[in-house]
């Protein structure tokens, strides 16, 4: 298997050197430790994202087994992979070294009562089939909030392949590699979805993939809803027929907040707004997108 992973170097504008000029790669530097908000609460939970999943970050490159390894069942009844449990164990490592009083919900360990009030929502590694195959398109997907999905305040999705970094706080923006992020305004004639396929997927994926000028499958929700934050792409669709490939809220806690902070939104099926409890139980299919419009366009 071929693997093609983002290695993070002490100087972290080293992957942009070549392409960019000095003066580009200080912004970017000074981008990746803006802490976004004079709010020292938020201050906190930006650094303690990125250095966690710096941590991911390295466990992954790091990792010398097979990533598709099964070493166990995690919390939602699935198998987890060697590269999950890798990915998670560093991550709990580095709070319990820094003495962190979060909560954990994790897709591999479940609930972790560490005397919060407020919970880290994590998937260690989303994508993990596409990481097992050798398809450069996984993340580390990680919220901090309290309740439920809406209540997430902070959220944070690291391409694990290109490095690149997706992040939002609640009333202040999304950003990718510390550059402000929106929506695309809908253009009917170019349009680029995003839709779960396969052999779990609804017969109603295929209709809606047709009604784009183009189409992806990439496997990888978190990192599909931040493609239409950015503007990549106007849609994503996901429906399954089978329950256990429903999205949980260790897949989008991160994405939804910063697709929402980036002007867009996320429905279930029904165009019902769209939360999730804090738990190990609740499932569901959803419709992530920018511009309503396109909404029009999937009837």
């Amino acid at each position: 298997m071929s693997r093609l992973l983002y290695k993070r170097s002490r100087a972290p504008e080293d992957h942009i050197r070549r392409n960019v000029g000095e003066s580009e790669i200080r912004d970017y530097v000074r981008s990746r430790i803006r802490l976004y908000s004079a709010d020292p609460l938020a201050c906190r939970m930006k650094n303690l994202l990125m250095r966690l999943a710096d941590r991911v970050q390295d466990a992954v490159a790091a990792f010398e087994g097979n990533y598709d390894a099964k070493v166990g069942t995690g919390a939602y009844g699935l198998p987890t992979s060697a590269i999950d449990r890798a990915a998670e164990i560093a991550v709990l490592a580095e709070m319990e070294k820094r003495k962190e009083r979060l909560n954990v919900l994790s897709e591999e360990a479940g609930f972790i009562d560490r005397g919060g009030d407020l919970t880290l929502v994590l998937d260690p590694v989303d994508g993990t089939h596409n990481a097992e195959r050798g398809v450069p398109f996984y993340s580390t997907s990680m919220a901090i909030g309290k309740g439920s999905m809406m209540g997430a305040t902070h959220g944070l999705v690291r391409d694990l392949v290109s490095g690149r970094e997706y992040y939002a706080s609640r009333g202040e923006g999304a950003f990718l590699d510390g550059k402000r992020i929106h929506v695309r305004k809908l253009d009917e004639h170019d349009t680029l979805f995003t839709v779960y396929i396969g052999m779990n997927a609804h017969e109603s994926a295929y209709r809606v993939a047709s009604r784009g000028r183009r189409a992806r499958s990439l496997g990888a929700a978190s990192l599909d809803m931040c493609m239409v934050a950015s503007g990549a792409a106007d849609l994503y669709y996901m429906n399954s027929s089978a329950k256990r490939a429903e999205l949980r809220v260790v897949d989008v806690a991160a994405s939804a907040l910063i697709l929402r902070e980036a002007g867009g939104e996320v429905v279930d099926l029904d165009r019902r707004q769209l939360d999730m409890p804090f738990d190990t139980e609740t499932t569901s299919n959803l419709i992530a997108y920018g511009d309503a419009k396109v909404l029009e366009l999937i009837q």
